[in-house]
């Protein structure tokens, strides 16, 4: 029954996803086509895809904190693909990906007209590249969420975070605030570590199943009170880390096995 009840989780997931998005395009498309600002009609869509795709998959969200208001640049930890859904039911955002996902099969297409940024992690030079884009998306209609740690974990601890994609915050000076998410299972169902965050081998479909597969997920998003500014990268790298560590509770206390990260 449980298998069955995740089938149709999935599904509905799916066809929410592909629905929303159909909507979402052919206005996005009029809109480029008169050279409007297609953010704000982006970011109700995802407003509304995120609180779908909460109440389909059994995740109830708690916000701690207030959620800062464009333009903002928010970093956090990383620790599933559900992070992307999450803050955008909270925030007008858009965020930096990998470059690999912009050619995943309709996922690709969907996040370029949704205007995600990416990123090459194997040639350092299109950090530039990168950084000078983030500039470019700052603006009154939206912020950016940029997840340092540059991969996800099973939420043991914070991972050092990665100071070159804070060269635009740091050399503008720029108020950045944090934000820390948390994902947790109820006791009948498999820990959120091991069930929700996503890292080792897991294929995405098999992962997003086993999502399905729980009752509930309490996912608590924690914002920062304060912003922290450097004009030195590395120091602001480590600024941010120690604020995230500060508000960040673990989703497990002690992990029994090594991990291998989904980078991102």
């Amino acid at each position: 029954m449980q298998k069955i009840a995740a089938f149709f989780k999935v599904f509905f997931f799916l066809l929410a996803t592909v629905l929303i998005y159909s909507a979402y395009v052919v206005p996005y498309l009029f809109i480029r086509l008169l050279n409007g600002h297609f953010e704000p009609w982006r970011n109700s869509i995802l407003r509304f895809w995120g609180k779908c795709s909460a109440f389909i998959l059994g995740l109830k969200v708690t916000v701690e904190g207030t959620p800062p208001k464009p333009p903002f640049f928010v970093v956090s930890n990383h620790l599933s693909y559900l992070d992307i859904p999450i803050y955008s039911s909270i925030i007008d955002t858009t965020f930096v990906s990998k470059e690999e996902v912009k050619h995943w099969p309709g996922i690709g297409v969907m996040a370029r007209t949704l205007g995600i940024l990416f990123i090459n992690r194997r040639l350092r030079s299109d950090v530039t590249r990168v950084n000078r884009e983030i500039s470019e998306q700052l603006n009154e209609r939206q912020g950016v969420v940029l997840f340092p740690e540059g991969m996800t974990s099973p939420g043991e601890k914070i991972l050092r975070f990665r100071p070159s994609l804070l060269e635009h915050a740091a050399s503008e000076n720029l108020q950045v605030s944090y934000a820390a998410i948390r994902y947790e299972t109820t006791p009948d169902d498999v820990p959120a570590h091991k069930s929700v965050c996503w890292w080792g081998n897991t294929p995405l479909h098999t992962h997003l199943f086993g999502v399905a597969m729980t009752k509930r997920v309490d996912v608590l998003v924690r914002f920062g009170t304060t912003t922290v500014q450097s004009d030195d990268r590395k120091e602001l790298a480590q600024k941010l880390q120690e604020n995230v560590e500060r508000i960040f509770i673990p989703v497990v206390e002690e992990l029994e096995e090594s991990f291998e990260p989904v980078k991102f």
